[in-house]
């Protein structure tokens, strides 16, 4: 099933802004951590107090049309869509010793206006009416919410000369979240629509934290992470988290953060078929205030 989003702006608040260019990506790309002076960006500076943090995620898309979804049927495509996204996340982070540090991140997920041309309600209203292809035929859904994945991560960092800090980063994702949401006319939603995946997710990668000049200081991440099969058989592709933030004047109160942050996706397999018109690569520009 192709799972295509036109265009997306979104906003999280750390507080940050997004704005986002992307053909193609899934809701689980927002389960990431982030650093004491960033947004998204994991980073390396180990928490020496116990840390809460809270974030809204709210991306808005443009749509196609119940027509342009009947075309892309005729055309033999499988199209699902959704028109809004809302995450919401609490993190509590915990210092364990100097080195080391844990992290707990949990989520409510909401997605919104869903249209599908291809589940099993519109097949069966396409093969009734065929040769006719009627925008009637279209599947709609209003809403999609529950409790999403958890994310436990910990981090050590290995090195550390007062300037530059290093650290691995090692995590694995619970499938804590709902997934027998259904459609307005009774169907299990899709799993790549569901709060959650139903799929044990590991991840790895390493961290930076240092200093640009006096008053920036810079943070990064490269994070791997391999997703396990979860609910209906459908196991989200496998991806590669980048991020880079520049913070200013970071030991005050209030620290204006500038992020790049690039996330990409790997196909899908679902049902052990590999849906080639899936994964793709998000790129978002996030300024923010911590």
């Amino acid at each position: 099933m192709r799972n295509i989003k036109k265009s997306i702006i979104g906003v999280a608040f750390n507080c940050s802004l997004l704005a986002v260019a992307t053909a193609v990506h899934a809701h689980g790309e927002s389960i990431r951590g982030g650093g004491a002076g960033s947004v998204n960006a994991v980073g390396a500076g180990i928490s020496e107090q116990v840390v809460v943090g809270v974030r809204w995620d709210a991306r808005r898309y443009e749509t196609f049309s119940s027509q342009e979804l009947v075309n892309f049927k005729r055309d033999g495509e499988d199209v699902h869509m959704h028109s809004s996204e809302d995450a919401y996340f609490l993190t509590i982070g915990l210092p364990v010793t100097e080195d080391i540090d844990l992290s707990i991140m949990t989520q409510y997920n909401r997605f919104q206006g869903f249209k599908d041309n291809g589940d099993d309600s519109a097949n069966a209203c396409f093969a009734a009416a065929a040769p006719a292809f009627p925008t009637s035929c279209i599947s709609e859904t209003d809403d999609s919410s529950g409790w999403g994945d958890t994310l436990l991560m910990g981090r050590y960092r290995f090195y550390n000369d007062g300037e530059s800090q290093w650290a691995g980063i090692l995590g694995v994702i619970l499938p804590t979240g709902k997934t027998t949401n259904k459609t307005d006319n009774g169907e299990i939603l899709g799993t790549h629509n569901q709060p959650g995946s139903g799929a044990f997710t590991v991840q790895g990668g390493v961290a930076f934290s240092g200093h640009l000049s006096d008053k920036m200081a810079i943070d990064g991440d490269a994070i791997y992470r391999v997703n396990g099969q979860g609910a209906k058989s459908f196991r989200s592709g496998n991806s590669l988290q980048l991020d880079v933030a520049v913070s200013y004047n970071h030991h005050a109160s209030l620290v204006p953060v500038l992020e790049l942050n690039g996330i990409f996706f790997y196909f899908v397999i679902e049902n052990d078929d590999t849906k080639k018109n899936s994964g793709g690569d998000v790129v978002y520009l996030s300024p923010g205030l911590n």
